[in-house]
């Protein structure tokens, strides 16, 4: 009896680690397929920065322009509108801050300062996924709408998750879903699309839309969704990185907020 529990349990657990293996194989597998529908990891590590622009478009009329500076760490968004204000946000990779059309700065806090920094510590995330994330779990093969796609949870340390989906025929980021860091529950839904290759050798979405609404029954009641267009890219442009400086405004504000460390 004793012969055969040993027996039982050296081929079962061999199993178990078989069957996680493959798990994590298939979600890593995933990641290194759109890393190479992206352009593959040479090319990528060839950006070391990029420059944005284009137009943020709601209920069919343009809302904004932006401009998105980014390098490793560093990152400073400018939207600019019809009246002539504008609205600023940035992050050196310590802070994240930003500056309302009136002028006033604010430095982010809590999970929206993590998720911004987060986000924006890395030209290309995809790079960096397993390390930002505390898991990445591999679902399902599924479908949105007629177009199979994989289907890919990431786990955050906090807690928190997020829902990507990636079309199987291309390798390409397509969705997005996760809750937003805001005090109200928002939900958002974004669809990734119109890839096309840049002159670097990247592919690049120029369309991005984003759906926010609260959730019932899985399904998302929307109360608004707003279009992010991309109108050009330059790549490897950015000379001078004294442009992802701390403005001023924001740089007084973290001086009276700090702890006093003397004390």
């Amino acid at each position: 009896m004793r012969l055969f529990l040993i027996l039982w349990i050296a081929s079962v657990l061999p199993q178990e680690s078989v069957t996680s293996q493959e798990e994590n194989r298939t979600a890593q597998s995933i990641i290194d397929q759109y890393i190479q529908a992206k352009g593959g990891q040479e090319t990528l590590a060839k950006i070391k920065n990029y420059t944005i622009k284009g137009e943020v478009i709601s209920k069919g009329e343009v809302v904004s322009k932006f401009e998105i500076h980014q390098a490793p760490n560093l990152h400073l968004s400018i939207d600019r509108f019809p009246d002539g204000s504008k609205r600023t946000h940035g992050t050196d990779g310590k802070i994240a801050w930003q500056i309302d059309i009136k002028g006033q700065p604010k430095i982010l806090t809590g999970q929206s300062a993590r998720d911004y920094i987060r986000h924006y510590s890395t030209l290309h995330e995809a790079l960096n996924w397993t390390k930002q994330f505390k898991t990445i779990e591999y679902v399902k093969e599924t479908a949105l709408g007629k177009v199979p796609v994989h289907h890919l949870v990431f786990h955050a340390s906090d807690g928190r998750k997020i829902d990507r989906f990636f079309d199987v025929e291309t390798g390409l980021f397509v969705r997005e879903e996760q809750k937003t860091a805001d005090e109200n529950e928002t939900f958002m839904v974004s669809e990734i699309m119109d890839y096309t290759k840049e002159e670097n050798g990247s592919m690049v979405s120029r369309r991005r839309i984003n759906h926010f609404g609260t959730l019932d029954q899985n399904t998302l009641l929307e109360k608004h969704m707003v279009e992010y267009r991309i109108r050009s890219i330059e790549s490897n442009e950015i000379k001078d990185l004294k442009l992802f400086a701390i403005p001023a405004s924001v740089a007084k504000l973290q001086q009276q907020t700090e702890p006093d460390k003397a004390k």
